[in-house]
């Protein structure tokens, strides 16, 4: 079991961020094969290829806003709040803006191109920005960067005045309270808010989406200090795991017996209720499990961890003209998803070399300048006087 030591790197949270960014290449590919409509569709779709996003989407984003909001607190110990608030705005803002200007307007152009087949692709981007430049994938970045500023911003209240809160939170989680208090909370959320507001992945608009992440972000926060909570879920490790399995395997047999547009009101809730068991028992699961199998540094892990973030601006762009493409060719069908979904990953790696190189060499540049200045500003000796 992982200890959580001041200071210390927790090399399970980078595997389980690793993970979790990772499994957004063949989710979202799988979303080309399913039913459900996305920004590009094979010509048939597939109810086999729904259980990877019925097993995966629950809880993984869920989990990196958690993720999240424990590396906010342990970056806390070494870190200042106004330093971490401005190395979070440079590091999330400068990709979102980017990725709003240049990485999401390819995925909606070639996921529609006939509509847009008489105006050139400037043409289109233009439209685009006017239209107000939908966020696409890029929302986490917005969601993310909003989160933490927020809980920076009340962090100094919170410690001032409800300077136990964290040891309270950790204790009410204990024997069944760890997944009782969670599963209901995530239940209601879904059977109260969801209904009403959807999720519409925009900012002003996304209620039900800013109470569930942000939830799990604050939840995050609190609980990375807090040694009870982590000996509790690594107590109770084979229950969580046990708890996800039995209810994916309910959900799975229920979407893959009964079509989702002849579901009565009696199973949309129950399934609202079995998604949350199954979004908080996975969530638990792999946080024990990571704890106990990769608490120590590994080469791949570190390697990927670098560049994550920006596998994560690009992807779902690549994903899109990628399957245009194979699409053209006549080939978008159930053959072209392992393909694609490796040509993806194959993309996304040489992006993040081209990165990190393109980053190296500006800041040498910048380096280099700034030593020339310096040497430049010194005064001659040579005219000195006496």
């Amino acid at each position: 079991m992982t200890e959580t030591r001041p200071g210390g790197r927790r090399h399970d949270l980078d595997a389980l961020r690793v993970m979790s960014f990772g499994t957004l290449i063949i989710y979202h590919t799988s979303l080309i094969y399913g039913t459900k409509p996305w920004l590009l569709n094979a010509a048939e779709g597939s109810r086999l290829i729904d259980l990877i996003s019925i097993g995966s989407h629950p809880w993984r984003m869920s989990l990196l806003f958690f993720i999240s909001g424990l590396i906010t607190t342990s970056l806390l110990k070494r870190k200042s709040i106004a330093q971490l608030r401005s190395e979070r705005t440079r590091q999330l803002l400068l990709p979102f803006v980017l990725g709003i200007l240049f990485v999401v307007p390819p995925q909606m152009y070639f996921s529609n191109p006939d509509a847009f087949s008489e105006v050139s692709y400037l043409e289109f981007c233009m439209l685009y920005l006017v239209s107000g430049a939908p966020l696409g994938h890029m929302w986490f970045l917005a969601y993310l960067w909003i989160y933490a500023f927020l809980w920076l911003l009340v962090l100094p209240s919170i410690s001032r005045y409800l300077p136990k809160i964290s040891t309270c939170f950790a204790s009410s989680l204990q024997g069944a309270y760890l997944y009782l208090i969670p599963i209901l909370f995530l239940a209601a959320i879904r059977l109260f808010l969801y209904p009403i507001f959807g999720e519409t992945l925009i900012i002003a608009t996304d209620i039900y989406s800013h109470v569930l992440y942000f939830s799990m972000f604050a939840a995050g926060a609190l609980l990375m200090d807090e040694p009870r909570f982590w000996q509790e879920i690594d107590r109770q490790r084979w229950r969580s795991l046990g708890l996800s399995a039995i209810s994916l395997l309910i959900i799975t047999t229920i979407v893959v017996s009964v079509p989702r547009e002849q579901w009565p009101d009696a199973i949309v809730t129950s399934m609202r209720i079995l998604r949350s068991i199954f979004q908080w028992g996975s969530i638990i699961a792999l946080l024990a499990f990571a704890a106990r199998i990769a608490n120590k540094p590994n080469r791949v892990v570190t390697y990927l961890n670098k560049s994550v973030l920006t596998y994560y601006v690009v992807h779902q762009t690549v994903i899109v003209i990628i399957g245009y493409y194979v699409a053209q060719a006549g080939m978008l069908n159930m053959h072209s998803f392992l393909p694609i979904a490796v040509a993806v990953t194959a993309t996304c790696l040489v992006i993040g070399e081209l990165q990190k190189f393109t980053m190296r060499y500006l800041k040498a540049m910048a380096t280099k300048i700034a030593t020339s200045l310096r040497i430049g500003a010194k005064p001659s000796s040579s005219g000195a006087t006496s």
